[in-house]
């Protein structure tokens, strides 16, 4: 079949949600005309492909075909997101398609918590934590789930969160009327999408589509060069990245003077949301701006097109990188990036990570199930049950993240230092457990990390450490460690990939033999001892 016989059977079977979803845009991208039918047929679906490619339509649409066609009611959709800022942009972006087709959405997140007791919406939008929040306290609310997206899951897997987002899933299918609910995820390109995705989801096919933009990129010392480049090139939108909120004022501060008269303007968390909103506005509707932001910016927010991405630091990773430049220049097919290197090193690990990154394809990590996780959702999923729950629930819970002789190793040493008790053949949250969590503190992992401490510094790390090899249940500081993710071709032997939790932290980025010979041995290295 031609693509726009295809395109033709497609809208065809889209009976509901071809008007409100597709009428604008005329006609179907790639990625929509190879998912559509998968979802329609009520396959499972991993969807990789670049920024921009129509991936949320993709899936959206047929989702919401079965649910005006099959009559589903109450809350029938979550879509997780990574981020509030990607949550309030999916809201802009698909909720007047579905409040045509008569779907109710809505958002809850930390900036939007409430949540009405009676009348649900049908879609709901929400980041990990407040779905594990509302899964502890409103768990009647997901007798009517039918499907979850996972949307972005490239920056969640391999990472707290999204090892909390594997075993919230299985707390879901606990909670169900209808236990088969579908699960689609949604990614940039990945080298192995069969590995990730079978961490969600036992069933599914995957969809990859190709079309990674060019990327024109320099390497030049200074904001002052970046300056005169975009004078000579005529470029007047950018937005510029920095790792951490302390060098983004530094760096704007500095383009102020550079690019007076025209507006600059810094954007990070810290920042109250008036004063993130404005840059956001101005961004989007003037000519000739620069905003300077941390993470902030990378996914989910609409500031118009930008002409020009800037790195002020090396990113912490490829997948960083590619999210970053992926927001430059969306009206062609090429990504015009400039990177501040300061040092030799630097300029070797960022033409390195450019080369990764020209290939569109995220370097595979080994993966590594964070114990942290198991003991924040023993306290998640007790909290849940103040009636206790057996031994055997538990360890089946935690059964993707840990063996039944590590979760035991945890339940004990949780029981010992008193935050849950075994009675009559069940464990229990403890009454400073309860405590806790009706503070609403239970899904926030620094929290869990630094109740877990006892008055003697090394006692948790004693126990953990000693019984459980060489892995860590919670991190008592905070953790960076190099990991090799991708053999160099030229000068580098490989590249460097940033794995860190918890606060953002300074590096160097300097490449001395030493680090050089034990990343190539596996080891990890802790820059903050």
């Amino acid at each position: 079949m031609t693509f726009v016989t295809d395109t033709a059977a497609i809208r065809r079977r889209l009976k509901y949600s071809w008007l409100p979803f597709f009428t604008r845009f005329g006609r179907l991208t790639p990625v929509q005309v190879q998912t559509i039918p998968k979802i329609l047929n009520r396959v499972n679906v991993v969807v990789a492909s670049p920024t921009a490619s129509g991936k949320t339509e993709a899936v959206v649409a047929p989702v919401a075909e079965h649910f005006a066609s099959e009559h589903w009611d109450g809350l029938a959709i979550l879509y997780i997101v990574p981020t509030r800022a990607l949550a309030n942009d999916t809201l802009v972006r698909i909720e007047g398609p579905l409040g045509d087709m008569g779907i109710t959405t809505a958002l809850k997140h930390g900036d939007k918590p409430y949540l009405p007791s009676q009348d649900l919406p049908n879609c709901l939008i929400t980041t990990p934590e407040s779905l594990d929040s509302l899964i502890c306290r409103r768990p009647q609310a997901f007798a009517t789930l039918r499907a979850v997206i996972l949307d972005e899951i490239h920056l969640l897997d391999n990472t707290y969160r999204g090892d909390q987002l594997r075993l919230l899933l299985r707390r879901l299918r606990g909670l169900t009327s209808d236990a088969a609910f579908s699960v689609h995820l949604l990614s940039a390109t990945l080298s192995e999408p069969i590995e990730v995705a079978q961490r969600y989801v036992s069933d599914f096919e995957v969809v990859t589509v190709a079309g990674q933009r060019e990327i024109d990129y320099y390497l030049l010392g200074s904001q002052e060069e970046v300056y005169c480049l975009s004078r000579a090139k005529g470029w007047k939108k950018i937005l510029c990245f920095c790792n951490m909120r302390e060098s983004v004022e530094a760096v704007s501060a500095e383009l102020v003077q550079l690019w007076h008269p025209y507006p600059v303007f810094a954007h990070h968390g810290s920042l109250n949301r008036r004063m993130r909103e404005e840059a956001e506005s101005v961004m989007k509707e003037t000519d000739v701006a620069v905003c300077v932001a941390t993470s902030t910016l990378e996914i989910g927010i609409d500031i118009g097109d930008i002409d020009l991405i800037v790195l002020a630091e090396p990113p912490w990773s490829i997948s960083a990188l590619l999210q970053r430049i992926g927001r430059g220049n969306r009206r062609e097919g090429l990504i015009h990036a400039v990177a501040i290197a300061t040092s030799e090193g630097e300029r070797l690990l960022l033409e390195a990570m450019f080369e990764i990154a020209a290939t569109g394809t995220l370097p595979t990590q080994p993966y590594e199930p964070d114990l942290s996780v198991a003991v924040q959702q023993i306290f998640s999923f007790l909290y849940q049950h103040p009636e206790g729950v057996s031994e055997v629930q538990l360890l089946e819970l935690l059964n993707p993240l840990c063996s039944e002789y590590e979760a035991r190793v945890i339940l004990g040493h949780l029981r010992r230092v008193g935050w849950i008790e075994w009675r009559a053949g069940h464990w229990f949250a403890s009454t400073k457990l309860m405590d806790m969590g009706e503070k609403g503190r239970i899904q926030q992992p620094d929290v869990i990390a630094s109740s877990l401490r006892s008055s003697q510094p090394s006692a948790y790390d004693e126990v953990v450490l000693a019984e459980i090899p060489a892995r860590q249940v919670v991190t008592q500081k905070i953790p960076c460690r190099f990991a090799r993710t991708a053999e160099k071709i030229d000068k580098l032997a490989l590249t460097l990939q940033f794995q860190y939790r918890g606060q953002e932290q300074s590096f160097d980025y300097e490449f001395p033999i030493t680090m050089k010979a034990m990343m190539e041995s596996g080891f990890g290295i802790d820059l903050f001892k």
